[in-house]
């Protein structure tokens, strides 16, 4: 109840002016504490936990979690009427529960079976409340008034919550504890990004999570209305998209097309920081980058009738977003001044 109070004080105090961080004092302060804590303990931590676990390994743990929640993306689903992609999720989660030891192994995606992410924040969203105000949480971050009650949905749905009754308490601790240092590795790239690039990190950190929740509310198909920032057509020439060094240039005809989809904000796109005509370069190239904490993988692509390996960040972005992350991908490593956006596959709207 208290909860629910707080979430609706905030929202009634929001004003055109602060509609979206009326707290910002507060949630700078919180922020300060966390970046304090998480500089102290849990990123040395982490680090180690990076350096010292074999990548099989981290992969396992990280699917192990991964399924163990994601009876909350099969419930949000139904809640959100998506009723195929629900029963389709739980498919997955049966196969990984399975055949996949337990979620070690995600076999489930090697079958066809699609993973999404769905939270009770976007069920709000999709029955139309509105994402109120923005809060900074101890401990757990990023969160907004409309995400909050996710914190209970997540919860219940969660299969390792339910284990906690019947096990010891120590090992309670312990699995809760990897999930903590597994969930930092996987941000431990985006948050060295962001404090090697942003002159106010708690800004930078605002602006993106309400992209990522857009992104995430949309299915990744964000109408042009809810675009915060308006793109004229000369922001999207061909330079910006292919990169100075692309070493697959994309034809002109093929550009305009690109600048038309960036406009109508229908189609999602893959930030490449690189392009190969052998393999063995474009892996090499992925693991220099996982060395300097940016997860990447490599990709096949057919273009002017040859055939490239692309390194490329393994998300799909806006337009907006994904062409701020080859401009920041630029910024931060000098070698990388060929980053460029490319729609991809199949997403068109």
């Amino acid at each position: 109840m208290a909860l629910l109070a707080m979430s609706m004080l905030l929202v009634s105090c929001a004003t055109p002016e602060n509609h979206y961080d009326p707290i910002e004092p507060v949630n700078r302060f919180t922020d300060g504490v966390n970046d304090a804590v998480d500089r102290v303990a849990l990123k040395p931590v982490t680090q180690a936990y990076r350096d010292l676990t074999p990548d099989v390994l981290k992969r396992g743990i990280s699917n192990f979690y991964d399924n163990w929640s994601y009876l909350n993306t099969v419930l949000n689903d139904f809640l959100q009427g998506k009723g195929k992609q629900g029963f389709e999720d739980f498919g997955r989660f049966l196969v990984n529960s399975t055949i996949g030891l337990g979620g070690l192994v995600d076999v489930a995606s090697g079958m066809g079976l699609e993973k999404h992410e769905e939270d009770f924040g976007q069920t709000l969203a999709v029955w139309g409340v509105g994402r109120g105000a923005y809060l900074i949480y101890p401990v757990f971050g990023p969160n907004s008034v409309r995400k909050t009650p996710d914190f209970l949905t997540s919860t219940l749905t969660d299969g390792l919550f339910w284990l906690s009754f019947v096990i010891s308490p120590q090992a309670t601790l312990a699995l809760t504890a990897l999930k903590f240092i597994d969930l930092r590795s996987r941000a431990m790239s985006a948050t060295n990004m962001r404090d090697e690039l942003a002159l106010d990190p708690y800004v930078f950190t605002r602006e993106a999570w309400f992209q990522h929740r857009d992104y995430l509310i949309h299915d990744g198909k964000i109408p042009k209305k809810s675009q915060e920032d308006d793109w004229e057509e000369d922001d999207w020439g061909d330079e910006d998209w292919q990169g100075k060094g692309a070493a697959d240039p994309i034809p002109p005809y093929r550009a305009e097309t690109m600048r038309s989809e960036a406009r109508s904000g229908l189609r999602s796109y893959h930030v490449n920081l690189s392009s190969h005509a052998i393999r063995r370069e474009a892996e090499d190239m992925r693991r220099r980058l996982e060395e300097k904490g940016i997860h990447a993988e490599v990709a096949g692509v057919d273009v002017g009738g040859r055939h490239w390996f692309r390194v490329r960040l393994p998300e799909l972005f806006s337009p907006q977003v994904a062409r701020r992350k080859a401009e920041a991908m630029r910024e931060l490593l000098p070698d990388l001044q060929g980053a460029w956006a490319s729609p991809a596959s199949g997403s068109g709207g």
